[in-house]
């Protein structure tokens, strides 16, 4: 017997689109049916008829789902693709991994380089100011709670003002006590009325005149040099330069030829020999003469 009634399917719904993108036929129409199996099971249970399109009928039963035989082979396919795509997948992020290795080295290295750049132009241009983020702050050296106190602005303007005068009396002491040091100035700027040039000074004479009257007065005291050097012999030469030197007399070129000191201490004893003749003979023929003694050291026993 074969009741057909409109008792839903209990299998479940088959998608269209299964795993991996891969589209299944469409499923034209669903006719469930309720069939007696009863015989030779030796039971009554209710089965349920899918129609599927272009693929014949097929029957799943209530307790006992069956599958459809071109849906299990889809169903394999679709696990050696998912296993595939899954391998895939591991290749993928395993070559991902290094790729983000190896651009963090790369970017690590261009921030490298960059430190090194700023470095390097903070050292060769010294000039140029830091320049900070506006977002950057730290602690205030003088208003920290270790910080020494300190003084108000009148306070300070104040002492600053004391050690001025001070300053300023020290260095009218110092040009009182030591009036031979020069004045300095430190303004370049300052500038004062010239002495000379004042309305009320003297006429001076013109560059040209003092020139002549120097000239004048130089030739007067040198020829009041040369008459005191004639007048007076007896002075001696007095040399102000060290430096000054004269030929000697004796070795010029045109002295005449001299003796060497052998033939010149010769000459001397000879001379001194014939010196002694003389006066021997002088007093021998010359009795009468006294003996005259040049020394008055010498004396002697007299014969009388």
């Amino acid at each position: 017997m074969r009741n057909i009634g409109t008792d839903s399917s209990t299998c479940a719904n088959v998608n269209k689109n299964v795993a991996s993108g891969r589209k299944t036929n469409d499923v034209d129409a669903i006719t469930a049916t309720n069939v007696d199996v009863s015989a030779g099971t030796g039971g009554e249970e209710s089965a349920v008829l899918v129609n599927v399109g272009g693929r014949g009928d097929a029957i799943v039963f209530s307790n006992e789902v069956e599958s459809v035989p071109s849906l299990d082979e889809e169903s394999d396919d679709d696990d050696d693709e998912d296993s595939w795509n899954s391998e895939s997948e591991d290749e993928e992020e395993d070559v991902d991994e290094e790729f983000d290795e190896l651009l963090a080295e790369r970017l690590r290295i261009l921030a490298d380089c960059r430190a090194l750049k700023n470095l390097a132009e903070a050292f060769l241009h010294p000039e140029q100011p830091v320049k900070a983020i506006p977002t950057t702050f730290g602690r205030n050296y003088f208003d920290r709670p270790s910080a020494p106190a300190v003084m108000d602005d009148e306070d300070a303007d104040e002492e600053a003002e004391i050690l001025e005068d001070v300053e300023n009396l020290k260095k009218a002491a110092r040009a009182y006590l030591h009036p031979e040091v020069g004045v300095r100035v430190e303004d370049t700027t300052l500038f004062g009325r010239n002495y000379f040039e004042r309305p009320s000074a003297p006429e001076v004479e013109t560059f040209e005149e003092a020139e002549e009257r120097a000239k004048i007065l130089a030739e007067a005291a040198a020829l009041k040099q040369l008459a005191s050097d004639y007048m007076h012999p007896e002075v001696g030469v007095k040399t102000t330069d060290p430096t000054l030197f004269g030929r000697n007399y004796f070795n010029r070129y045109s002295a005449p030829e001299t003796e060497e000191d052998e033939f010149a201490d010769e000459r001397a004893e000879a001379l001194a020999e014939a010196a002694a003749l003389k006066k021997l003979a002088v007093n021998y023929l010359h009795p009468e003469k006294s003996v005259s003694v040049e020394d008055a050291t010498l004396f002697g026993r007299n014969y009388f």
